[in-house]
């Protein structure tokens, strides 16, 4: 039986947990959130209450022998930075880390981590494409800018067969599976498979080539001026309204900024 540790229950950290929990697996909580611990305690192998920013606390708690650690410390992202290098030290093999920012992603990389996951980049991006195609019902990334979607079959492919309208020469799509109009579910289907009205394929094509698929998209601009186009990004009196960014101090930066730059210097995170 495989063995993780969740260091961490905010949202991901949690819904890691339910997933888990789904499957045969020994679980390790820990957390310095008492209620929480509470919460779960009688469902996984072992669960404590610790402040892990202390790295003798993950030396005592985390074997290195455990298949995977998951760390979610929410917004804390010093400390999660911490954590994944004490982890590191630890000898884990399989380090998941949850990332606030594309700077504190580039340091848990560096500290260690071996996956890091932003799921407020990756909800956006379902949410995001989607909405620029009509066409996408849904989909599901499975590598780098690879995605597996459920796809509308444009009404100029009815009729012809999987070989004819050779979607993945015209749209770079791989046909997988089809669902037929008013079903649940999908079915393998041969070369010469007609396709019919309703059809939604399932298909496997990077996210470009998945959102180019015809169909009406929702970025057309109306002919006519709109209230957003007639009032641009001026404010009052046709005044440009100042940005945030203008308001801000130039010298401004942030710690995770700062730690950036001294890694790319070759320094290292004290």
């Amino acid at each position: 039986m495989k063995q993780f540790a969740i260091i961490g229950l905010s949202h991901f950290g949690i819904r890691v947990l339910e997933e888990l929990l789904q499957h045969e697996a020994e679980i390790l909580l820990i957390d310095r959130d008492q209620q929480v611990i509470e919460e779960y305690k009688d469902i996984v192998a072992a669960a404590y209450i610790a402040d892990v920013i202390k790295e003798e606390l993950i030396q005592k708690l985390v074997p290195p022998t455990i298949d995977a650690a998951i760390v979610d410390l929410g917004d804390a992202t010093e400390a999660s930075i911490l954590v994944t290098n004490y982890l590191k030290k630890q000898g884990v093999k399989r380090i998941i880390a949850k990332a606030e920012t594309d700077q504190h992603g580039e340091i848990l990389d560096i500290v260690g981590a071996t996956d890091v996951v932003y799921p407020n980049r990756e909800a956006a991006k379902r949410i995001a494409l989607p909405l620029i195609s009509s066409s996408l019902f849904s989909y599901f990334p499975i590598g780098e800018g690879m995605v597996i979607a459920e796809i509308q079959l444009p009404d100029q492919f009815l009729g012809q067969t999987v070989v004819e309208a050779d979607l993945r020469r015209r749209h770079g799509l791989n046909v997988l599976a089809v669902r037929h109009s008013g079903g649940t579910q999908f079915s393998f289907i041969s070369p010469a498979y007609q396709f019919s009205e309703g059809d939604v394929i399932l298909a496997v094509g990077s996210e470009t080539d998945v959102a180019s698929v015809p169909g009406r998209t929702h970025n057309e601009r109306s002919t006519t001026d709109s209230a957003l186009s007639r009032a641009g990004a001026t404010g009052q009196a046709g005044e440009r309204s100042p940005t945030s960014r203008g308001r801000s101090s130039a010298g401004h930066r942030s710690w995770l900024q700062r730690a950036v730059d001294k890694f790319r210097k070759g320094r290292r995170l004290r």
